[in-house]
């Protein structure tokens, strides 16, 4: 039977890359998205979470499943009967999106969060590769570039190490997985770039291209709580990305790996080239 691969998240940071590079080669693809608005002519299916019908419905035909898990109280439960209803639709082989900090065992609500639906597949039966890539370069063009053009970005990070890496090589990866399932069946591939700095580091080297000041100040875990409540962040929300402040002040985001160079048979994207490809966004 041919490959026909169904992305999940088809509008997020890293679905999106999935679907523009799939797009680009002429891959036998699906994209699946909440409502089932079709995204730049690509044939694209309803696929929501809480129905049934819609994943059911979503996964005729499909042997290859990219699965990548919404910021939700659900997101277990959801992963769980994903994982279930992909296997009795006859889907071969799951690529689960996941974390490198993913633990089932820990104490903290992200890295438990991501490890139990891991586990969860592990034990499923069905053929699966678990991506688990770093902290995204690009928040820093996306969910912070207001605050950096403003001159401060305040993060509750302390002085931590991060690795970061950029959504185009988590995106190629995965891509591999999916057009090669064979390849990297019941594999974890930990994604990261090619070095680990903190947050103060990577505001000086965006200063050093862009020509810009912004400073970079760490807070408490409280005030960072605040200042997410105080714009309408919901709770659970809120909750998880504590947790993800506290998974990175315990080094659990510092890991660098050769996945990028092992998979992709080149250097992993830097943080540099990243500030240089992006530069108009804080200009």
């Amino acid at each position: 039977m041919e490959n026909k691969i169904l992305i999940t998240g088809a509008t997020g940071n890293i679905g999106s890359e999935i679907v523009k590079q799939l797009k680009a080669k002429n891959a036998n693809f699906v994209a699946g998205t909440s409502n089932g608005k079709a995204i730049n002519g690509i044939e694209t299916v309803k696929f929501n979470f809480a129905d049934n019908e819609s994943l059911k419905n979503a996964f005729q035909g499909i042997t290859t499943l990219f699965l990548l898990l919404p910021s939700h109280p659900e997101a277990a439960n959801w992963g769980e009967n994903v994982i279930k209803l992909a296997k009795e639709s006859g889907i071969n082989h799951i690529v689960r999106s996941s974390g490198m900090f993913a633990n089932a065992n820990s104490d903290l609500l992200i890295e438990k969060l991501l490890g139990s639906t891991d586990e969860f597949l592990k034990e499923s039966g069905i053929n699966y590769t678990i991506t688990a890539p770093s902290s995204f370069m690009q928040n820093f063009s996306t969910q912070m570039v207001n605050d950096y053009k403003a001159g401060v970005i305040y993060q509750a990070a302390d002085d931590a190490k991060i690795n970061w890496v950029d959504t185009r090589d988590i995106a190629a990866v995965n891509i591999e997985a999916l057009l090669n399932p064979d390849k990297y069946l019941n594999q974890t591939l930990k994604i990261t770039g090619n070095e680990s700095f903190n947050y103060a580091d990577a505001i000086n080297k965006m200063n050093s291209i862009l020509g810009k000041e912004t400073q970079y100040v760490a807070i408490p875990n409280e005030a960072a709580a605040k200042a997410m409540a105080d714009m309408h962040f919901p709770q659970f929300v809120i909750d998880l990305l504590i947790s993800l402040n506290n998974s990175i002040k315990e080094g659990h985001l510092v890991e660098t790996t050769n996945i990028v160079e092992d998979v992709l048979g080149r250097k992993a994207i830097t943080f540099n080239q990243f500030v240089e490809y992006n530069k108009n966004v804080w200009l």
